[in-house]
């Protein structure tokens, strides 16, 4: 078992007398700080037969003196538990810094640690990875028609700024949104995502929307069980590629309905035909006359961005 192990200091001073003054106690009555030791191990797992561990799951457990009354675990990945003990889910490969805070009356006890996760977790195809590629059949997903396909507000689910009308792709008086509703996305079950947008996408970024050239190449996508702010699956599209009509090439980052949107959606409501995500605003990153999304930071999602609905339904 890869077991690691932290004993937490207590300090001890060896002090020697240099004469006979009575011991005077400089802080009498307080509440001595706390002691214990932390580890963390991978969650042990048998294949075929063979004993080993289970390289993407992790136990932590906090052994401390009875005065401490508050654990904080950081698992590095943007999940938290305020338990003694607790396992948790690394789906991608990488490194990630662990962290353990013990509170008590007299202090904290600390802890840190890192993890190595040597492989992406690969889901077998089934439950929400199944509604969302459709397996050896992938689905291709377009904007809903309905009212309140795209929403966005301060809150998730909020649509106080604003809400789609109905028939919102075929408004009165006439707007060309054709270069909007004929966007289409795919997901795989080996990872790709694909974002065919019929050489067209709405440009949000600058005053007013209008229509954007380029072609966006194949990227990939992380689906993640139990992930979102309320516990959510959720997938983040990892980049995008594309070259506008210039002959520019730049990573644009990777988003899903409409462009500020993401790059990490938590899926509120999935079935076999409709998709429902929720996800932060993307901001640019004012730099002064900038007007071409090439030249943005990409993935900013400053504080007081708002959050969008966006509902999908299978083509």
């Amino acid at each position: 078992m890869n077991l690691q192990h932290i004993s937490f200091l207590a300090a001890c001073v060896a002090i020697g007398l240099l004469g006979c003054d009575p011991f005077v106690e400089d802080n009498p009555g307080l509440p001595s700080e706390p002691t214990g030791e932390a580890l963390w191990y991978f969650l042990p797992d048998t294949v075929d037969g063979v004993i080993g561990i289970d390289s993407n799951r992790i136990v932590v457990s906090a052994e401390t003196s009875e005065d401490v009354f508050l654990h904080l675990w950081d698992f590095g990945n943007g999940k938290t538990s305020n338990a003694a003990e607790d396992t948790v889910t690394y789906f991608v490969e990488g490194t990630y810094d662990l962290t353990y805070q013990g509170h008590a009356e007299g202090g904290m006890v600390t802890f840190e640690s890192v993890v190595n996760i040597e492989k992406t977790l690969e889901l077998p195809c089934e439950g929400t990875l199944a509604l969302l590629t459709g397996c050896d059949n992938p689905k291709v997903w377009k904007l809903s028609p309905e009212a309140g396909a795209i929403a966005i507000g301060p809150e998730p689910g909020s649509t106080e700024w604003y809400s789609a009308p109905e028939d919102w792709q075929n408004p009165d008086p006439p707007v060309n949104v054709d270069f909007q509703t004929d966007d289409r996305w795919t997901f795989t079950k080996t990872g790709q995502f694909i974002y065919d947008n019929s050489l067209l996408t709405m440009f949000p970024f600058n005053n007013g929307y209008y229509e954007y050239g380029m072609t966006v190449d194949t990227s990939t996508y992380t689906l993640e069980l139990g992930s979102g702010i309320n516990n959510e699956d959720e997938f983040t599209i990892n980049g995008l590629m594309a070259t506008n009509d210039l002959g520019a090439t730049a990573d644009i980052c990777g988003w899903m309905g409409v462009w500020d949107s993401g790059p990490t959606y938590s899926i509120v409501d999935i079935t076999e035909n409709r998709l429902v995500l929720s996800a932060l605003q993307q901001q640019k990153d004012g730099t002064p006359g900038s007007i071409d999304p090439f030249g943005n930071t990409p993935c900013i999602n400053p504080l007081g961005s708002g959050y969008f609905t966006l509902i999908f339904v299978t083509e």
